[in-house]
């Protein structure tokens, strides 16, 4: 994805899925573009990232400059990251309006390698909150906790 593109989306993604975006961000496009490309820049190299703050951070103090930054440490938790993902690949990179990944492979990206109750449960929550519906081959309806491990999983948004 080029510049041009990634902004498209995230144009788009302020516009359409607004409900979706921390309410400090929902009426100000740009500083929600920035937040994104501030965490981009985290989850890309989390080690050069931490360390260009601590200089900034450096020199700001050595200027006598306050900083307007977040500095907890919850600024770069990213919850529900891949039901994030799944939802925008959906609408926005995916042409046919639906994106596809083994149970396996989703349980994986959620830390997991076997199905508990409270890991159904949290898929379950997190499927609602972001409209996502589960299907198999064929547009057959599915659940989770119901199939192999390794079947394909179909997500597409309600």
């Amino acid at each position: 994805m080029d510049c041009k593109q990634y902004i498209e989306l995230l144009q788009n993604i302020h516009r359409y899925d607004n409900i979706f975006i921390q309410p400090e961000y929902r009426s100000d496009k740009k500083m929600f573009i920035l937040a994104v490309m501030d965490k981009l820049n985290y989850i890309s190299d989390p080690e050069t990232y931490i360390s260009e703050q601590n200089d900034i951070e450096k020199d700001l103090n050595d200027y006598g400059l306050i900083n307007n930054s977040k500095s907890d440490d919850t600024e770069h938790t990213f919850s529900h990251l891949i039901f994030k993902e799944l939802r925008i690949r959906i609408l926005y990179i995916n042409k046919k309006g639906f994106s596809k990944m083994k149970l396996r492979t989703l349980l994986s990206e959620l830390g997991y390698k076997r199905r508990s109750s409270s890991v159904i449960g949290y898929i379950y929550d997190c499927l609602l909150f972001y409209h996502i519906e589960t299907t198999l081959k064929g547009n057959v309806p599915c659940r989770i906790d119901e199939i192999d491990i390794d079947d394909i999983v179909v997500f597409r948004t309600l």
